[in-house]
Protein backbone atom coordinates (compact mmCIF):
# COMPACT_ATOMS: atom_id res chain seq x y z
CA UNK A 1 0.00 0.00 0.00
CA UNK A 2 3.01 2.83 1.01
CA UNK A 3 4.54 1.59 -2.48
CA UNK A 4 1.46 2.51 -4.73
CA UNK A 5 1.07 5.92 -2.61
CA UNK A 6 4.57 6.92 -2.95
CA UNK A 7 4.10 5.60 -7.26
CA UNK A 8 0.93 7.58 -7.70
CA UNK A 9 2.53 10.47 -5.57
CA UNK A 10 5.68 10.66 -7.55
CA UNK A 11 3.28 10.71 -11.03
CA UNK A 12 1.14 13.44 -9.72
CA UNK A 13 4.79 15.34 -9.04
CA UNK A 14 6.05 14.43 -12.78
CA UNK A 15 2.80 15.37 -13.99
CA UNK A 16 2.71 19.02 -12.25
CA UNK A 17 6.33 19.52 -12.85
CA UNK A 18 5.39 19.09 -16.77
CA UNK A 19 2.60 21.51 -17.00
CA UNK A 20 4.38 23.97 -14.63
CA UNK A 21 7.19 24.04 -17.55
CA UNK A 22 5.14 23.99 -20.57
CA UNK A 23 2.42 25.80 -19.59
CA UNK A 24 1.44 29.31 -21.95
CA UNK A 25 1.55 32.63 -19.63
CA UNK A 26 -1.72 34.08 -19.22
CA UNK A 27 0.35 37.37 -18.68
CA UNK A 28 -0.28 39.93 -21.16
CA UNK A 29 -1.41 43.39 -22.60
CA UNK A 30 -5.40 43.57 -24.16
CA UNK A 31 -7.36 46.24 -25.87
CA UNK A 32 -10.55 47.63 -24.02
CA UNK A 33 -11.97 50.54 -24.87
CA UNK A 34 -8.98 51.93 -26.85
CA UNK A 35 -7.11 51.53 -23.95
CA UNK A 36 -4.21 48.73 -23.08
CA UNK A 37 -4.87 46.59 -19.94
CA UNK A 38 -2.51 44.12 -18.06
CA UNK A 39 -4.16 40.77 -18.22
CA UNK A 40 -2.35 39.23 -15.12
CA UNK A 41 0.92 40.02 -14.75
CA UNK A 42 2.86 40.78 -18.09
CA UNK A 43 6.81 40.41 -17.60
CA UNK A 44 7.27 43.74 -20.45
CA UNK A 45 6.41 47.06 -21.23
CA UNK A 46 3.12 48.30 -22.40
CA UNK A 47 2.62 48.48 -26.26
CA UNK A 48 3.55 51.80 -27.22
CA UNK A 49 1.04 51.91 -30.40
CA UNK A 50 -2.54 52.83 -29.70
CA UNK A 51 -4.74 49.76 -29.65
CA UNK A 52 -7.55 51.14 -30.78
CA UNK A 53 -6.54 51.39 -34.53
CA UNK A 54 -2.93 51.00 -36.08
CA UNK A 55 -1.94 54.03 -37.81
CA UNK A 56 -1.95 54.03 -41.88
CA UNK A 57 0.49 54.75 -44.01
CA UNK A 58 1.01 57.75 -46.61
CA UNK A 59 -0.70 57.14 -49.32
CA UNK A 60 1.50 59.42 -51.41
CA UNK A 61 4.84 59.83 -52.18
CA UNK A 62 5.31 63.46 -50.48
CA UNK A 63 3.34 62.51 -47.06
CA UNK A 64 5.78 59.24 -47.02
CA UNK A 65 9.24 60.75 -47.72
CA UNK A 66 7.95 63.87 -45.15
CA UNK A 67 7.22 61.48 -42.39
CA UNK A 68 10.18 59.20 -43.22
CA UNK A 69 9.07 56.83 -44.81
CA UNK A 70 10.17 54.65 -47.86
CA UNK A 71 8.85 55.26 -51.18
CA UNK A 72 9.38 52.02 -53.64
CA UNK A 73 8.12 49.11 -54.92
CA UNK A 74 7.60 46.13 -52.68
CA UNK A 75 6.82 42.48 -53.64
CA UNK A 76 4.48 41.89 -55.97
CA UNK A 77 2.23 44.96 -56.71
CA UNK A 78 2.53 47.56 -59.87
CA UNK A 79 3.34 49.96 -58.33
CA UNK A 80 5.22 51.95 -55.37
CA UNK A 81 3.70 52.20 -51.53
CA UNK A 82 5.27 53.46 -48.83
CA UNK A 83 6.80 51.44 -46.03
CA UNK A 84 8.76 52.98 -42.68
CA UNK A 85 10.69 51.61 -39.59
CA UNK A 86 7.95 50.90 -36.94
CA UNK A 87 7.91 53.24 -34.21
CA UNK A 88 7.97 50.05 -31.57
CA UNK A 89 10.73 48.18 -33.98
CA UNK A 90 12.42 45.75 -31.31
CA UNK A 91 9.77 46.28 -28.25
CA UNK A 92 9.08 42.79 -26.72
CA UNK A 93 5.47 41.61 -27.71
CA UNK A 94 2.92 38.45 -27.67
CA UNK A 95 0.40 39.38 -30.59
CA UNK A 96 0.82 41.81 -33.61
CA UNK A 97 -1.85 43.87 -32.03
CA UNK A 98 0.71 45.02 -29.57
CA UNK A 99 3.30 46.40 -33.09
CA UNK A 100 2.90 48.92 -35.24
CA UNK A 101 3.92 46.30 -37.85
CA UNK A 102 4.37 42.35 -36.67
CA UNK A 103 5.10 40.90 -33.34
CA UNK A 104 7.88 38.81 -35.45
CA UNK A 105 9.50 35.23 -33.74
CA UNK A 106 13.16 34.91 -34.73
CA UNK A 107 13.05 31.42 -36.69
CA UNK A 108 15.52 29.32 -39.05
CA UNK A 109 14.40 28.31 -42.58
CA UNK A 110 14.41 24.95 -41.46
CA UNK A 111 11.52 26.06 -38.57
CA UNK A 112 10.06 27.96 -41.16
CA UNK A 113 9.37 25.48 -43.26
CA UNK A 114 8.49 22.95 -40.75
CA UNK A 115 5.48 24.78 -39.25
CA UNK A 116 4.25 25.58 -42.52
CA UNK A 117 3.60 21.56 -42.95
CA UNK A 118 2.84 21.64 -39.47
CA UNK A 119 5.67 18.84 -38.92
CA UNK A 120 7.10 21.03 -35.62
CA UNK A 121 5.43 23.28 -33.05
CA UNK A 122 7.52 26.07 -31.43
CA UNK A 123 7.30 27.72 -27.98
CA UNK A 124 8.48 30.82 -27.09
CA UNK A 125 7.57 33.27 -24.96
CA UNK A 126 7.93 36.55 -26.81
CA UNK A 127 8.39 37.74 -29.89
CA UNK A 128 9.92 41.24 -31.29
CA UNK A 129 7.94 44.08 -33.13
CA UNK A 130 9.42 44.11 -36.85
CA UNK A 131 11.81 46.94 -37.93
CA UNK A 132 9.36 48.03 -40.90
CA UNK A 133 5.67 48.52 -40.75
CA UNK A 134 5.32 46.36 -44.09
CA UNK A 135 7.39 42.98 -44.18
CA UNK A 136 7.81 41.06 -47.06
CA UNK A 137 8.84 37.13 -47.41
CA UNK A 138 7.83 34.57 -44.99
CA UNK A 139 8.72 34.79 -41.19
CA UNK A 140 7.24 33.52 -37.60
CA UNK A 141 4.94 35.82 -36.38
CA UNK A 142 2.79 35.88 -32.82
CA UNK A 143 -0.51 35.26 -32.60
CA UNK A 144 -2.24 35.51 -29.01
CA UNK A 145 0.99 34.35 -27.64
CA UNK A 146 1.06 31.07 -30.38
CA UNK A 147 3.98 31.03 -32.98
CA UNK A 148 2.55 31.10 -36.87
CA UNK A 149 4.17 31.46 -39.85
CA UNK A 150 3.14 33.71 -42.78
CA UNK A 151 3.92 34.65 -46.11
CA UNK A 152 3.60 38.13 -47.45
CA UNK A 153 4.67 38.84 -51.34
Amino acid sequence: MKKILIIVSLIFLIIGLFYFLNKNSDDYWVCKNGEWVKQGQPSYPKPIVSCHKKPSLPKNKNECLASGGIWEKQGNIPFETCNKKAIDRGNLCRDNSECEGWCQVNLSREEVRKIMRKELNVNKKYGQCSVYVVELGCFGMMEKGKVKVICVD
